[in-house]
């Protein structure tokens, strides 16, 4: 299993199939396992790179030195180990955050960029409800780890994905459990999340932004995605009916599809 050494810590990528490279950032907590069902049809025509954040998975779980600076520069390590220095970014929810920092960042390493159900953060950021927020500490507290999964449903899924997927949805979660961030993981992501402001400097993106929200996300309301495509008047912005806050899972078909047509456009 490769890994990688970025300011001391080592971080766990892996590289799927040839073409143009495209970088996935993973959400909060999260793995390259959350883009199971986008990884494959993605690297059927680009060179995804896709890794474990540090203070998730199988990376490692440093005790200080979170920054979104941080996260952003090891965007470029991960790259670089896998022979590349520009690519494609696609980052969905805090992946998304550290997507768009990378793009301002290094704009002349960013192809283009995708962000998926994702905020501009700061003041302008819209925060779901709190009631959507308390299904979250609730779930903790919830013994029966399958109970658990479920309860989160609401903001995740919709009811008509759940009605069909319910099995796949809480195996494929408790088979990856040991994957799951530490609580000293995801308050250093956490900690990134709070630094993280750029609606008033999104506008100064150059390459091409496509922007990709469920109109039903329980955890980022899809305003915070108006927000984002209002502030740059040349990126799109394609909402997803009835979607929930894992919309690059309940619409994979459809989303990656938007995605190869958005990334290989020019090839036409």
């Amino acid at each position: 299993m490769p890994h990688v050494s970025a300011d001391g810590a080592r971080l766990y990528y892996e590289v799927h199939g040839e073409g143009q490279p495209l970088l996935l950032i993973p959400g909060f907590g999260s793995t390259t396992l959350v883009y199971f069902a986008n990884v494959a049809p993605l690297a059927g025509r680009f060179k995804v790179v896709v890794f474990d954040p540090r203070g998730s998975g199988r990376s490692d779980v440093p005790t200080a030195g979170y920054s979104m600076q941080r996260f952003v520069d090891d965007c470029v390590e991960v790259l670089r180990a896998a022979g590349e220095e520009s690519a494609h970014v696609v980052g969905a929810s805090f992946g998304g955050m550290v997507a768009q920092n990378f793009a301002l960042t290094y704009p002349e390493r960013t192809r283009r960029l995708v962000l998926i159900c994702t905020t501009p953060g700061g003041p302008h950021h819209i925060p779901p409800p709190p009631e959507n927020m308390a299904v979250f500490m609730a779930a903790s507290d919830i013994a029966d780890p399958a109970a658990a999964v479920r309860s989160t449903y609401p903001l995740h899924y919709s009811d008509s994905y759940v009605a069909t997927h319910d099995a796949e949805i809480v195996e494929r979660s408790l088979a990856n459990a040991h994957l799951r961030s530490t609580a000293e993981g995801r308050a250093g992501q956490l900690a990134a999340v709070m630094e993280h402001d750029t609606l008033g400097r999104l506008r100064h993106l150059s390459m091409p932004v496509l922007i990709l929200h469920g109109d039903s996300d329980g955890v980022v309301p899809v305003e915070n995605s108006r927000r984002m495509a209002a502030a740059n008047p040349r990126a799109r912005l394609k909402i997803y009916a009835g979607a929930r806050h894992i919309c690059f899972t309940e619409c994979a078909d459809e989303l990656n599809r938007d995605i190869i047509g958005f990334l290989t456009e020019n090839e036409r």
